[in-house]
């Protein structure tokens, strides 16, 4: 259950494709990789603004052809339509755990399954805007107690990564996807593939 320190409400949202927040719920990943957007703040480039947040689904720009085997096929045909537009479902929050800034395109490659981007993928937003480099945020993933339906909104529309949500969620009693012992391990061989 979540430390009763940690328990205030969020007040933020990252959006991120369905088929990866679903694998960030089954404790599949625990990575997620950044280099902006056309709507970002401070020119487009991302920045960690959040430590805790929502993890809020989206199906902008969602495609099968992008992501590794094991991701694509009927796993990614389960989340590739909106079941409900006008309303979002969160199941998840997140912490971010460790972000690395990675200026080597084969060291993202080499982390494999911790991604669900092919390595086609990864290099096109590797070199995204001609600056060869990638985010790479390690996410500490917990779910609620129960999935929380919120109204879309406007202002939640865009090629971002932040959104600022109308309501703060409640994070009571939610559960860390992977417990503590597995959650470090994998960010060791983690670390260890991006910095050698």
């Amino acid at each position: 259950m979540t430390d009763p320190a940690d328990a205030s409400p969020l007040s933020h949202g990252l959006q991120e494709w369905a088929v990866c927040c679903r694998a960030l719920a089954e404790g599949r990943i625990t990575l997620t990789v950044r280099k902006g957007g056309i709507h970002e703040r401070g020119g487009g480039l991302f920045a960690l603004e959040q430590q805790r947040f929502a993890l809020m689904p989206t199906h902008l720009h969602q495609d099968a052809s992008r992501v590794l085997p094991a991701f694509a096929g009927e796993y990614f045909v389960a989340v590739a339509q909106d079941p409900q537009p006008g309303v979002i479902s969160i199941a998840c929050w997140a912490e971010a755990a460790r972000i690395w800034k990675v200026g080597e395109l084969a060291r993202v490659q080499a982390l494999g399954d911790e991604l669900l981007w092919h390595g086609d993928e990864l290099a096109r937003r590797f070199a995204y805007r001609e600056q060869p480099w990638l985010y790479v945020v390690a996410l500490r993933i917990h779910r609620l107690p129960h999935p929380l339906t919120i109204p879309d909104h406007p202002s939640y529309a865009g090629c971002r990564s932040w959104i600022p949500l109308r309501e703060a969620l409640p994070v009571v009693d939610s559960i860390p996807v992977l417990d503590d012992a597995v959650h470090h391990h994998r960010l060791t061989v983690i670390d260890r593939i991006l910095t050698g």
